[in-house]
């Protein structure tokens, strides 16, 4: 990655987590998202533009895509393109989502670029934490963790590592995730078609968390007092984050901002 690039992440990790067109105190805002414990709900921001300022800091955290990583032959990086708003002391994830082209072939100069590109969303200013998606083959996982293993030697101290779940990894005990050197795993319950419900969660990295979706009905009933990262499939609405304030898991997608 040339410098230029380098600098165009930085500058971004200002507009997302500072927010100073809107603000004007980054640095206040960065020293204030750098406090408290990780709330209990969390909302997941994927490739769309967001507003999220009337989210409550003392109830809700950010986990937001930061990047794609594109990996065949070789590795290609792709930074949010997309503005995203915060409130003042929010708790913030930098979400990195790895895809394995149909032609990946796994290399230790691959790995290396991988483990350095998750680095480089770690330490975007105010990020608490980083969460690596990554849909693993059995071929690919050892692969994934060693990944996973060197962006935890050079994470900085108290940073959070996790990584989302398929629910199947996650029914397995002492199954091939119970090495990996991670805080904890996110099993996504939903898009299970005709197999919700059919998984149990056996897998001690995942009893601690779980992911649901706003249009499926069963997500409310999923979390279970688990600490519970929510997807949208559309731009989060002012209702939507109103009901989160109040703890409550929504249901519509379609609400008027």
């Amino acid at each position: 990655m040339n410098g230029r690039r380098a600098i165009d992440g930085f500058i971004l990790a200002v507009a997302l987590l500072a927010a100073t067109a809107v603000h004007g105190d980054g640095d206040r805002q960065l020293r204030a998202s750098m406090t408290g414990d990780a709330p209990s709900l969390m909302m997941w921001a994927w490739e769309e533009p967001e507003d999220l300022r009337g989210a409550d800091p003392r109830r809700l955290g950010v986990a937001f895509l930061a990047e794609r990583i594109f990996v065949g032959s070789n590795v290609k990086v792709v930074k949010r393109r997309q503005r995203i708003l915060v409130p003042d002391g929010i708790w913030a994830e930098a979400v990195v989502r790895i895809e394995a082209a149909p032609g990946f072939i796994d290399s230790s100069p691959v790995r290396r670029s991988v483990a350095d590109a998750v680095l480089q969303a770690a330490h975007l200013q105010g990020v608490r934490g980083v969460q690596v998606d990554f849909d693993a083959k059995t071929s690919q996982r050892g692969f994934y963790s060693y990944v996973l293993r060197q962006v935890r030697t050079a994470l900085p101290r108290g940073e959070r590592l996790e990584i989302t779940a398929l629910a199947s990894w996650c029914a397995q005990s002492a199954g091939w995730m119970s090495s990996l050197p991670v805080d904890a795993a996110v099993p996504m319950e939903f898009r299970l078609g005709e197999h919700v419900g059919d998984w149990g969660v056996r897998e001690p990295l995942c009893l601690g968390s779980v992911g649901v979706a706003t249009d499926e009905a069963h997500a409310a009933a999923a979390t279970d007092g688990r600490r519970t990262f929510v997807f949208s499939p559309r731009p989060w609405t002012t209702k939507q984050i109103a009901q989160l304030n109040r703890g409550e898991i929504p249901q519509d997608v379609k609400g008027a901002r």
